[in-house]
Parts: structure tokens; sequence; C-alpha cells
């Protein structure tokens, strides 16, 4: 059975006692993220804040311009905030736990450093269906997107990935460097990461030996088939100590959205396992 339990900035999602998923929110963050994420008594497989990239917290949502703000980075300590945005945790609409499934419902408001707000986000996470078992666990995640007062250009930084290219739109997963490198898979048969670097495909693995007890775990991400630019353009890292994946859904060109009525809509399933990558379809 499910069981969730809140402090005054988390939320702990637990199966039989066994905590699979936790959801943070904290009150002088730059964003809400989940971390850790783990089969039911497994170690985790994420990694917040490694040093390298600070801003990569477990599985997050950030965006690296809304009407030019840097959603993505986030200033150093004490800097100039000048160009950057915060996503804040505005409220929990539900949260609910069963023998099934359990999740939560959120509102965060995406704001830049001069207080003005681009969008209000719903975010929809939810695991079941099946329960998690010691080899497989589902999390659905829904992601809604509404413009404030004003148009909204949700874009990138196009250029040679790696250098002046900045590909980061939307959700993405940082690997915890204990299981780095590891192996990746995309739906196409691709498992180098400049192969899957800028490729369109339906999926995306990343599999590994954990050493805390030598099982082999991996995350699965599925966009599903209704979002817009499917099959989804990745962005991929696979090396010691920096593994990432990341479907980034404005790679080749920006959104846009107009107030009131325009706003957008990503769905993922994003699926946990042990051994091999699991031979699943999207189910609408």
């Amino acid at each position: 059975m499910f069981s969730l339990s809140q402090t005054q900035h988390s939320l702990t999602l637990a199966w039989d006692d066994q905590q699979v998923l936790g959801y943070h929110f904290p009150e002088d963050g730059n964003r809400p993220f989940c971390h850790p994420l783990n089969l039911p008594g497994a170690p985790p497989l994420t990694m917040n804040e490694p040093g390298d990239h600070v801003h990569h917290q477990g599985l997050w949502v950030a965006w690296k311009k809304v009407n030019d703000v840097n959603f993505w980075e986030q200033p150093a300590k004490g800097a100039d905030p000048t160009g950057f945005g915060k996503i804040v945790h505005q409220r929990i609409i539900r949260q609910y736990a069963g023998f099934t499934s359990a999740g939560l419902v959120t509102e965060n408001a995406w704001i830049d450093w001069q207080g003005i707000k681009h969008l209000t986000e719903q975010r929809k996470i939810e695991i079941g269906h099946p329960p998690p078992t010691a080899d497989s666990m589902t999390i659905y995640i829904t992601l809604t997107f509404r413009p404030n007062d004003r148009d909204v250009v949700l874009d990138l930084r196009r250029g040679e990935p790696g250098a002046d290219g900045r590909y980061y739109s939307g959700m993405a997963i940082r690997f915890d460097n204990i299981i780095t490198p590891g192996k990746l898979l995309d739906a196409d048969g691709r498992t180098e990461a400049m192969d899957i670097f800028g490729k369109q495909s339906k999926w995306c693995s990343f599999t590994a030996t954990h050493p805390a007890d030598n099982e082999t775990y991996g995350i699965m991400i599925i966009p599903h088939s209704d979002n817009p630019r499917y099959p989804t353009t990745w962005w991929v890292r696979n090396r010691k100590n920096y593994s990432l994946i990341h479907p980034s859904p404005v790679y080749h060109e920006p959104f846009h959205l107009s107030p009131p009525y325009d706003t957008l809509t990503l769905q993922y399933r994003v699926i946990l396992y042990r051994g091999k990558v699991p031979d699943l379809i999207w189910s609408n």
C-alpha cells in the first residue's frame, strides 16, 4: 500500500513504508524537484546539486529561455540575479495515497528577477497502474503551462552542442555519479551519447550497475505520443560523473503561447526498472 507524508517543504511517497520518491519545494530554492527516485528497498538512482552543475536536481523541470529569462541555471550566491528566474511553489492542489496509486498535483509560478510572473504551471505526479514491485515502477508526469497577462516564448540557445548551444527545455534527470557512466539506449537502437544527442526517438533509457548492491537498475523516459513535436528530440550525456537524459521539445524551434487561452501540456512516463530495459509501450 502507498503512503504519503509531508513536512513543511517536501512530500515523501512510499510503498510498503519504503520511500520511492521525494518531492521538494524549498522556500529559498530555485525550483521544485524530485529526489531521490528508487525502487522499493533499492538505492537511489538520482543526484541532487552535484558540484559541476548545482542546478541539476534529481528529476526537475526548467527552461533555458522563457521570454529571454533564464529559468535553467541560477546565479551564484550573492551575484546579480538579473536575467534569471525562479519556479516558485504556490500550493498543493491535491495529494493522495491508496492501495493502487499515489500522487500529487501542485501549482508553480515562473517568476523573473523583477517579480514578473510569466507562466503558471500545474504539475501532476502519479505512481501506480500497476503499483511498484522490486523490478519496476512507473511514474506519470503531466506538465501544463499557461501564460499570464503577456505572450510567452519558450526557447533555448541554439549553436554547437556543448559549446554555444544550450538545448535545455523541460524535464530532465541527472543520475547519481556513483553509477556513471552507464549504458544508453533509445527506441531506434542507438547507444552512443553523441548519436542520440539531437535525434528524435520515442524513448530513451539509462542503465547501470549500482555498487551498493551490485544490482543493475535503469530509468526510461517515454514522452506521450500526444506531446507536440513527437517523437521528441533528445539531449543526453553519459560519461564518468556526468550522466543525464533530457527530452528537449524546443530543440529546433520555440513554443509561442498567448493569453488567455493558449496552454502547453507535456506528458511523460518515467519507468524505473531492475535488470534489462523493459519492452513497454505507452498506453493512453
